[in-house]
């Protein structure tokens, strides 16, 4: 299973993402911004980062989010976010953009794509090993 960072300000959101995700095996690392992610992985990095599409936008990740070789951003938003499309500043384009926690089902297919790319594409076996050994227990 895959280690999946979640960034948001919602806690009720983010404890319902992270038990959807833990409950599907993921170990699941949630912050509020990326120094507290960085800090709360030590040293790690996820294959998929979530992250809220305002804290981007607002520039309040602080910085580029880090991934694995293969990891993939998504990026969400809830019924409470400004509907105002802005322009998106991050180096990476993300995967998908989910309205949640509405689209539960879909960021769990999502989180199963990415894992598998990252399994058949292009990992030296040490690289798959290290990604196996930070998701298990």
């Amino acid at each position: 299973m895959a280690l999946i960072l979640v960034i948001g300000s919602d806690p009720a959101l983010l404890e319902g993402v992270s038990q959807a995700l833990g409950g599907a095996g993921h170990q699941v690392t949630v912050a509020h911004d990326v120094p507290e992610a960085m800090e709360n992985l030590q040293g790690l990095r996820p294959l998929l980062a979530i992250v809220n599409r305002d804290h981007l936008v607002n520039g309040l990740t602080g910085s580029a989010v880090p991934l694995a070789k293969g990891g993939a951003l998504v990026t969400y938003r809830t019924s409470d976010d400004d509907k105002r499309s802005a322009a998106f500043p991050a180096r990476r384009a993300p995967l998908a953009e989910l309205q949640l926690p509405l689209e539960r089902q879909r960021l769990l297919a999502l989180v199963k794509v990415v894992e598998d790319r990252a399994k058949t594409c292009g990992h030296t076996p040490e690289e798959m090993d290290a990604i196996e050994d930070t998701t298990q227990g």
